[in-house]
């Protein structure tokens, strides 16, 4: 399995989680980003830079990992 493949399928797999486990993430973090990394919560921040460095220094770079935002109204991005 190439590498592209299985970090898909990671990502994936911790979007899934992300979206099963929603009703209890949003009660624990709501209006904040959240990452998840095999298939738990690792880090959280209403800043998404400032998660994301923390998550790129918790992981090492690892691939695969899915950041959601926690809150019941829609989003916006503007990317």
């Amino acid at each position: 399995m190439n590498s592209h493949k299985e970090h898909r399928e990671e990502f994936e797999k911790n979007q899934q989680w992300f979206i099963m486990h929603f009703q209890d993430i949003i009660k624990k973090y709501r209006d904040k980003f959240v990452a998840i990394w095999n298939q738990k919560v690792i880090e959280t921040d209403k800043d998404l830079e400032i998660l994301s460095q923390n998550v790129r220094k918790k992981t090492k770079g690892a691939k695969g990992v899915y950041i959601g935002f926690a809150s019941d109204k829609p989003v916006e991005m503007i990317l």
